[in-house]
């Protein structure tokens, strides 16, 4: 069933798992925290045959306040974070339900440039960031597919840091693609989110369901 998970002392959140297993998929929440839109996010990675965690990165609080969501964005240590991430992924690659121990991110503001920052490492097998990007590496590259979902209007990255990251992995061999959805604004996929539009986030959510799919199942 789905629901509350703990992995170890100090690392909560939400998991939801198909009955027959699946490759399992990391579910980085953004500056809101662990709301019922993440969760519900999980229970339809789960319905479409992944095994989906949500790490909790902020100890039980969350709001649907961008004033206190920016106040918990700041408080948040990010070496803690990126090793919850880790410690997340290790959970997810160590169920025996997780087909071929591949494991994927789907991931959200915040958690999206954490997520792609983490991805450098090696240890996941595909990535979604919603309007979320990060500089390019000049060290380790993020060498697993990635795909960038982008608001028309985003107030928080300069228009041209996707283009110019999506140019770094093209360069670097890294198979990435963005994609801008019309009319929307930073955090249109976040149902709990004033800004919230329907239409768009179903159709980036059909996309990043098939691009998992084709990069972490065998």
């Amino acid at each position: 069933m789905p629901g509350a998970f703990t992995v170890q002392p100090g690392l909560n959140g939400y998991q939801a798992e198909p009955s027959s297993g699946g490759p399992g998929v990391l579910v980085v929440h953004d500056w809101y925290g662990l709301l019922p839109g993440v969760e519900a996010a999980c229970d339809a990675l789960a319905a479409a045959g992944f095994v989906a965690f949500a790490p909790d990165l902020y100890d039980g609080h969350s709001t649907t306040d961008p004033g206190q969501a920016e106040e918990l964005m700041r408080g948040l240590d990010a070496a803690q974070a990126r090793e919850r991430l880790a410690l997340a992924t290790g959970h997810l690659r160590g169920r025996r339900k997780v087909g071929g121990g591949k494991v994927g991110a789907v991931s959200y503001s915040m958690g999206g440039s954490l997520a792609l920052a983490y991805a450098t490492t090696g240890e996941l097998g595909a990535i979604v960031a919603y309007y979320a990007t990060i500089a390019p590496s000049k060290g380790t590259p993020i060498r697993c597919p990635v795909l960038l979902h982008l608001a028309e209007d985003d107030e928080f990255d300069p228009a041209e840091t996707p283009e110019v990251l999506v140019a770094a992995l093209h360069e670097a061999g890294t198979e990435a693609e963005a994609r801008t959805w019309p009319g929307t604004e930073h955090s249109f996929a976040n149902p709990d989110a004033a800004v919230y539009q329907a239409a768009a986030a179903e159709s980036a959510w059909a996309e990043t369901v098939a691009f998992l799919g084709r990069h972490l199942r065998d």
